[in-house]
């Protein structure tokens, strides 16, 4: 049985990076956004971490081959209407208790998790049965990919202060696998989002899932603490160390899927702390976001 960190948190919140710098260990193998595999990957081609598209990636080629014989044996359309019936936040108290469900969502949801079974085995086997890391970050998927029958599903729950949240949300950033803007969200929304992401990944031990939680100010000052906290959730100790250096990370190339724009960059980067929030965004959203967010950002951000 193969191990898979789930790295969960509300999107804007670093976790690409996070990623790759543990990564940069050999005993770790960056996925990126797997949930967005079926629709960014194997049917509109977008650029792997490698900058090959998906359909030229030799990696991701080899994947489909072991998973299914090609991707061209997957029934797309049935993957994707299952996804639509089981990977909803609404549905996680099904996903904890399969049982309580109607048949139809049983179904669906056993259908996906066959299909995600060979897929993560495949790549499990490609890469040596190295700890893979997974950032899709939805709590619904991880509720979804905590059933997967060969796997050993951790979280590894990532934390940002929700003002640099919002304010981030805020800013239109080009997507450059397609050139289209990266989703904007209100203020409010994103304190909506901010909440509800962390606290439906704390429902984790009821679906028996080990979970560490990390705060991105933690990781920024000191990014090797990740390979720490990581090694001690996957009982991984004594892995190969990470390639940093006080706060620089020396990025390889990572076969990624979806994520931040960074996941294109490799060699030496300095990793600093994304506080533009504190000057940039108005005193008083500063203090709604502040005050909405009480008391979980003291909890959770520390």
């Amino acid at each position: 049985m193969s191990t898979v960190v789930y790295i969960g948190a509300v999107g804007r919140s670093g976790t690409t990076l996070l990623e790759r710098t543990l990564s940069t260990s050999p005993s770790y193998v960056a996925l990126g956004e797997m949930v967005h595999l079926w629709d960014r990957g194997v049917v509109d081609h977008e650029p792997c971490g490698c900058t090959k598209s998906f359909d030229e990636c030799e990696f991701w080629s080899e994947v489909g081959r072991r998973a299914f014989g090609g991707w061209q044996h997957v029934d797309l359309e049935q993957v994707r209407s299952d996804r639509r019936r089981v990977d909803r936040n609404r549905y996680i108290p099904w996903l904890i208790a399969p049982a309580l469900a109607p048949a139809s969502f049983r179904d669906a949801r056993r259908r996906l998790l066959t299909i995600l079974d060979d897929l993560y085995r495949a790549i499990g086997e490609l890469t040596d049965d190295a700890v893979l890391i997974d950032s899709s970050k939805h709590p619904s998927y991880l509720f979804l990919l905590r059933s997967v029958p060969s796997h050993d599903v951790r979280l590894l729950h990532v934390v940002r202060d929700p003002r640099g949240v919002a304010h981030s949300w805020a800013k239109q950033v080009a997507r450059p696998e397609s050139g289209a803007s990266m989703e904007q969200l209100s203020t409010g929304r994103a304190i909506g989002r901010w909440t509800s992401h962390n606290v439906l990944l704390q429902l984790a031990p009821l679906a028996k899932v080990r979970r560490r939680r990390i705060s991105y100010g933690r990781f920024v000052a000191d990014p090797s603490v990740v390979g720490t906290i990581a090694d001690d959730l996957t009982d991984h100790h004594g892995t190969e160390p990470l390639e940093v250096e006080r706060t620089t990370v020396t990025l390889g190339c990572d076969h990624t899927v979806s994520g931040n724009p960074s996941r294109f960059r490799t060699g030496p980067i300095e990793v600093r702390p994304d506080d533009a929030w504190r000057n940039s965004m108005p005193s008083r959203k500063q203090k709604v976001v502040g005050a909405l967010t009480t008391p979980l950002r003291q909890v959770y951000c520390r």
